[in-house]
């Protein structure tokens, strides 16, 4: 990929949060008309339509199946769809849908993409949604039978990083509080209306030391569509398109005890070479980005990949959001949806709404939770039991 070669000019979304009426059809109709009508072109104009896999998806109402078989360009009329496909990664499944969409575009059967994502937990019980979330991408014969959790997980990783660092749990509840500061900012979070202190974080349910319940983020109901197309069209049909400038990734492991750091509290070690190498390619440095978008899903996670992107010395990161810099209104905003935390977990959507979220700052779409002159962003994501890492950098231009 060339730096700018390709570019997002049109985003989608719903509400996230408890929607049982609300089927993943017509979530999925609703954030895919909203996308190419922001994206200001015609539905004929979509080539191809990518799809994120619905996690959980019910058997008697096949989501994945029915979106693989083209129910979705020939319910909103996409005439001229030639491709349709459906891609996951788990929580990385932003990155994968768009490094698929690279491939469709720079092979030439179209100029123009439609990516659509839509998920709905609330179908299920929460000992269903327990279950399947309590073995997803564990080891069958050392995790399962002795009750893995991702909570679990990630108490782990955040005592062996406040034990590593000297971060206290003041600092790891003050990342929950910044989401949720800036989620009450997006009419769309789950929780926008529910604002919470680092004392509510601390005095909530204990879940798995040291993680508490408003530590924990909340599977929710939700969707998010954007469209992709070259940079060339891009700029005749968009004011202000966003240029995917760089991007790298890393695996590092299926189960945990095997991650390349080989020592859970250093994780951001293994993935701050990722982060330089997104800045290298794109020409820039942590300096040169407005907002840096983290997707960590637990607030220690968000901490180590601050750790990663060279926003602070590594290991302060607790102090700097515990100062409100990272909050609206602060010198680094960190994550402006909230992310899993406070604007929602929906499966593999969690990205998506992060970069669809991304697109909006830098088309200055972004509401109340705009960051004025945003210019360049990174963008997080990663994927099962914190197995990888992909950062990419997003800009309004391309810098020369």
């Amino acid at each position: 990929m060339d730096r700018g070669e390709f570019a997002i000019i049109g985003t989608g979304e719903v509400p996230c949060g408890n929607y049982p009426e609300r089927s993943e059809f017509e979530t999925a109709y609703t954030v895919a008309r909203a996308a190419i009508r922001d994206a200001g072109i015609d539905k004929d104009e979509i080539g191809a339509v990518v799809c994120a896999q619905h996690i959980m998806s019910n058997p008697n109402n096949d989501y994945n199946t029915e979106m693989v078989f083209g129910r979705l360009p020939e319910a909103i009329g996409a005439k001229g769809c030639r491709i349709t496909c459906m891609t996951s990664s788990g929580g990385a499944s932003s990155f994968s849908l768009r490094k698929t969409v690279e491939g469709i575009l720079h092979s030439g059967e179209t100029d123009t993409v439609l990516v659509v994502h839509a998920q709905r937990f609330s179908t299920f019980t929460p000992n269903e949604q327990a279950k399947y979330f309590s073995i997803a991408g564990s080891d069958v014969e050392w995790e399962v039978p002795y009750g893995m959790t991702y909570n679990a997980l990630a108490a782990m990783v955040t005592q062996g990083y406040m034990a590593y660092t000297g971060t206290t749990i003041e600092q790891v509840a003050s990342v929950c509080v910044a989401c949720r500061k800036w989620a009450m900012l997006q009419p769309n979070a789950m929780f926008n209306k529910k604002e919470i202190t680092v004392e509510k974080v601390l005095s909530s349910r204990m879940v798995a030391y040291p993680l508490t319940a408003f530590m924990c983020n909340v599977l929710a109901d939700g969707g998010s569509a954007f469209v992709m197309t070259t940079a060339e069209k891009a700029k005749k049909v968009c004011d202000r398109p966003v240029y995917i400038l760089g991007d790298a990734s890393s695996y590092s492991h299926r189960t945990i005890t095997r991650s390349k750091s080989r020592d859970l509290a250093k994780m951001g070690e293994s993935m701050a070479p990722v982060a330089r190498e997104a800045y290298e390619k794109a020409g820039l440095g942590p300096e040169d980005m407005d907002i840096y978008q983290v997707y960590g899903s637990y607030p220690a996670l968000q901490l180590i990949v601050m750790d990663a992107l060279g926003i602070c010395e590594p290991g302060r990161s607790g102090a700097l959001v515990e100062s409100g810099e990272t909050s609206p209104g602060g010198k680094y905003p960190v994550t402006t949806n909230g992310e899993a935390l406070s604007f929602g977990h929906t499966g593999t959507g969690v990205g998506i709404a992060l970069l669809v979220e991304s697109v909006r700052q830098l088309q200055g779409k972004a509401g109340k939770a705009q960051v004025e002159g945003a210019r360049f962003l990174v963008e997080n994501t990663g994927g099962g039991a914190f197995m990888d890492c992909h950062f990419t950098i997003l800009g309004n231009e391309i810098p020369h």
